[in-house]
């Protein structure tokens, strides 16, 4: 990292999006504190270290996605970039979280509308590529202390139909083709298993990382605002062009200026596209800055904080405090509840079945199903209804007895699981 200073800089930009509700998908933190996910098309393997801190331990991992295939050491396929994490990203917005299955169903135009915002010839065709591609890509994480490698896919399959054409003028018609219907797909053993640890997972913006036209960009937003999250417009993250680009796996330019032009230049800039950019808790700032020896340019990022309203968060709360007194960390408590599902029908259900009023208490409830995570919190549901059902009664009220059972299963300790993909830490 290169000390500040220099000759010329690039003033940022100030570009905000339009203003509209977030859309977030909670993904494996490993995939936004490392570039996992290379900026450009990649020839062959490509692999990352990652240092993971779970719990009050840390953990040091080398990731290879894609660019390999465990039954033939020979096969050498291109490591996966930011098309392929866009893709896997996406499919993901379509995951129900309290459904308890690998199973994830949208059709193929959905997913096209919320890869590209558009499900034209062309993206169709490149979408179809990207998910050929990571039905036959798998990841493989080493432990560096032990060197020993855990290797699995993210999709296990596609479910797809072929339809007889429903217009008869179609071309397909006249042939023995017929339509394909995408259905959706189903995830890997392992890769549904990593999205269930919550201390391991972190939201991301998928509406700003999709509006990103730039892979480049994508790249950089996925891996650069986790480096400037505490850092300030005074005292920014730095880290020179050279740096930057060898990290995403971008090429890189032999002469200064030409590495400077990569982040300038078009009408678009990556520059551009990515200052201004919101994060989870603010905005995301960047300039471009000489270094001290005039050898490089670099790249300086901060984040601009939002101003939360008093009152607005959940550490002053009784839940808060009876999540404490089982152990865990802060960090996983506030990953939980920074992205909070909906109760679903069955589970409004099993409230009326219980004597429970819900909208009065749906906030707590979809709070608790956000740390209890969805089997627990159902099977707490279950108790009441069946206390309800068989006339126990509750010293106050049904509502107190269900709520006093659910803070307790939330101060309940609880290990710290494992990191994503090294089996045996636990024992």
């Amino acid at each position: 990292m290169e000390a500040s200073g220099g000759s010329q800089t690039i003033q940022p930009i100030d570009v905000r999006l339009p203003r509209r509700a977030p859309e977030l998908v909670r993904i494996p933190k490993t995939f936004l504190i490392s570039p996992v996910f290379a900026a450009t098309k990649q020839q062959g393997p490509r692999q990352v270290t990652v240092r993971l801190t779970v719990g009050d331990e840390v953990f040091e991992q080398r990731i290879q996605i894609g660019g390999f295939h465990p039954m033939d050491p020979d096969l050498k396929p291109p490591a996966l970039d930011v098309r392929h994490a866009r893709a896997i990203f996406s499919l993901l917005t379509f995951r129900t979280e309290y459904d308890d299955t690998r199973l994830i169903r949208f059709s193929f135009n959905e997913l096209c509308q919320k890869y590209a915002q558009s499900n034209g010839g062309r993206y169709s065709r490149d979408i179809k590529r990207i998910l050929r591609t990571l039905m036959d890509s798998y990841i493989r994480v080493t432990d560096v202390k032990t060197n020993i490698d855990y290797e699995y896919r993210l999709i296990e399959r596609i479910d797809i139909e072929r339809r007889p054409p429903r217009r008869r003028d179609s071309k397909l018609a006249r042939s023995n083709q017929k339509e394909m219907w995408f259905n959706g797909c189903t995830l890997s053993p392992e890769f549904a298993e990593m999205l269930g640890r919550v201390a391991e997972l972190q939201n991301l913006r998928i509406d700003v990382f999709n509006s990103l036209r730039s892979g480049l960009a994508q790249a950089i937003y996925l891996y650069i605002p986790s480096r400037a999250h505490y850092c300030t417009k005074d005292a920014p993250f730095e880290i020179t062009l050279t740096n930057l680009l060898q990290q995403v796996s971008a090429r890189v330019p032999k002469h200064k200026s030409k590495r400077f032009e990569v982040f300038t230049k078009n009408n678009n800039p990556v520059i551009k596209q990515l200052d201004g950019l919101p994060t989870l808790s603010g905005v995301f700032r960047v300039r471009l800055t000489e270094t001290t020896d005039g050898l490089d340019w670099k790249l300086q990022s901060w984040e601009e904080r939002a101003i939360k309203k008093p009152g607005s968060g959940w550490t002053k709360t009784k839940l808060y405090a009876a999540y404490l007194r089982s152990g865990r960390p802060p960090t996983y408590f506030h990953q939980a509840v920074s992205c909070i599902p909906s109760l679903d029908d069955y589970e409004i259900e099993l409230l009326n079945l219980a004597g429970v009023p819900v909208e009065k208490n749906r906030r707590f409830f979809e709070a608790a199903k956000a740390l209890l995570k969805t089997p627990l919190f159902r099977g707490l549901l279950h108790e009441a209804k069946g206390a309800e059902i068989e006339g126990r009664k509750a010293t106050k009220n049904q509502a107190a007895r269900l709520i006093h059972r659910i803070m307790e299963a939330i101060a309940t300790p609880a290990r710290h699981p494992p990191p994503t993909g090294i089996r045996g830490l636990d024992n």
